[in-house]
């Protein structure tokens, strides 16, 4: 419990993180916030939507996606391709505190 308080002191939210790059930083701090940025997204999907996006991002096919959550390949593979959308309008935009 006192660790997880500890963690918990010691996180910082995206805005947090955003104002402490500085200008001209290096282009791996960018890289890292940016995947930082893209994960909190992914954490708001609905958890159907998670399970299937990370499960793309690890390199599962739509077909081994489908057999894992039950639905159709098709319906994965369509599912997938509005998720990708949706991340990328969101990430565009910077809302990564918008529910999906």
């Amino acid at each position: 419990m006192v660790r997880s308080r500890r963690l918990a002191s010691r996180l910082v939210d995206l805005e947090g993180l955003e104002a402490e790059i500085p200008a001209g930083a290096p282009a791996e701090v960018e890289r890292r916030f940016s995947s930082a940025a893209l994960l909190d997204l992914i954490r708001r999907l609905k958890p159907l939507d998670r399970q299937i996006i990370m499960l793309y991002l690890e390199g599962e096919a739509a077909a081994s996606i489908a057999d894992v959550i039950g639905l159709s390949a098709a319906n994965v593979a369509t599912k997938i391709h509005r998720i990708k959308k949706v991340l990328k309008e969101r990430y565009r935009k910077g809302d990564t505190h918008a529910g999906a």
